[in-house]
């Protein structure tokens, strides 16, 4: 069976098995497929690599070029809706070079998804985030475009950026309600995003299918009870205004007003976000924020491993492989009710839930969780024996392989592609 996948990631093209260190989940799922006996795998992405494929141990690779100088990514940004179809006609070479059974599409946030009205070959949307949630959610409360506009007023460069970002957003929003409404076969991994897509496209099939985690978060030891007085969090989030940096603040604020604790809060995936301190007249290091940046998954690890809890105070998310790493290793977790992380932690059991933007009831679970050390080890361990079953990657090999073999089953007998665009 010949499977193809659009991805949004080079996955593991131009890298050797003995220098990978699980370098995304995508890379982490193609480990354990592509050496399977029955399946001939190829991956699609944006590149820079001008060839048109090449073969890389058991997969084939399908570098897209199109953006690979500065002129054409000015082009591209420039004129960004009118590359669709540009696009479309670089996938369907392709999948006429390629054959094959059965077309996985990793995501419905970029033009890839378009091919399902294109081709005939069974084409299942791996549902990652999903734009039109997050736009109805993009501003935290208290904020909103012009706020943002006006933080970097004096900023041409950073305005147009942001401005130019806007644009792509509310473009890709558009179209990727229309990936969902056309599509016939959905692949995702909680009951929201199930809802979600049963919203646009009622009739389609879903399959439910896990995420392989990053290889490190399996085999580092499991996080261990701190005694110490001073509490340590962590956070993953990235600079995006609905992943809730506004929260963490503001918890932070009325744990250092209102209690008597030390807090050390680490933020990884940001660098600096100047727009909300001001906003909130917080700064980071007087309400003990550490701002860390991006760092690698062996970085994420010890620094997980070293703290107290792990917080995620995102306003909408799906299944955050973040949260997903953190209950992995077996620390407590606190995380916003939002989207589809109730599939991930059963409350007070494997984890605890508090409301979007509530920061009294974040700041008072932190509290109770320190308070009771019984307590947050029970949630942790729980949390970690959940995680190790939702992200087994045997039981997440057979999932993707069966449905693949009833996609395959369903349309054995498909029809070929004529390239003018007509099926």
């Amino acid at each position: 069976m010949k499977i193809l996948w659009f991805t949004n990631t080079p996955s593991l093209y131009k890298k050797t098995p003995s220098k990978y260190n699980g370098c995304g989940w995508i890379a982490s799922l193609e480990q354990i497929i592509a050496g399977e006996k029955n399946i001939e795998l190829a991956v699609s992405f944006f590149h820079t690599d001008e060839c048109f494929k090449s073969k890389q141990g058991n997969t084939t690779y399908y570098p897209i070029p199109l953006y690979n100088t500065k002129s054409k990514k000015l082009k591209h940004n420039l004129f960004y809706n009118k590359y669709d179809e540009k696009e479309i006609t670089y996938y369907l070479k392709v999948i006429e070079d390629y054959q094959p059974d059965v077309i996985h599409v990793f995501g419905s946030e970029s033009s890839f998804g378009l091919i399902t009205t294109r081709t005939n070959i069974p084409v299942v949307i791996h549902i990652q985030g999903l734009l039109n949630p997050c736009q109805n959610a993009y501003f935290a409360p208290g904020s909103n475009k012009l706020n943002l506009i006006t933080q970097h007023f004096f900023k041409p460069a950073k305005l147009f950026d942001l401005l130019r970002v806007f644009s792509f957003f509310n473009y890709n929003v558009k179209r990727e309600a229309e990936i969902l409404k056309n599509s016939k076969y959905f692949m995702g991994r909680t009951n929201w995003d199930r809802d979600v897509t049963s919203l646009y496209a009622p009739g389609a099939k879903y399959f439910y299918c896990s995420e392989v985690l990053r290889d490190i978060f399996y085999t580092s030891s499991p996080w261990q009870l701190k005694n110490r007085d001073k509490i340590i969090l962590v956070s993953v989030i990235s600079k995006t205004t609905y992943k809730g940096f506004d929260l963490i603040l503001k918890a932070a604020r009325l744990l250092k007003e209102l209690t008597t604790q030390n807090v050390e809060w680490n933020v990884f995936g940001v660098k600096e976000y100047k727009e909300w301190g001001d906003s909130l007249k917080i700064n980071y290091p007087d309400v003990g924020v550490v701002l860390k940046g991006i760092a690698d998954s062996e970085t994420l690890v010890k620094n997980i491993q070293a703290a107290d809890f792990f917080v995620h105070p995102s306003y909408i998310d799906n299944s955050p492989n973040s949260v997903c790493e953190a209950q992995m290793l077996g620390i407590p977790v606190i995380s916003t009710n939002v989207g589809g992380i109730s599939s991930l932690i059963d409350n007070t059991k494997s984890g605890y839930l508090i409301p979007s933007n509530d920061p009294y009831a974040l700041a008072a679970r932190i509290i109770e969780l320190k308070n009771n050390p019984e307590k947050a080890t029970e949630t942790g361990k729980n949390g970690r024996k959940s995680a190790c079953a939702r992200h087994r990657k045997e039981t997440i090999k057979n999932d993707l392989l069966n449905i693949y073999e009833e996609l395959n089953n369903a349309n054995a007998n498909h029809k070929s592609i004529n390239f003018n665009g007509n099926v």
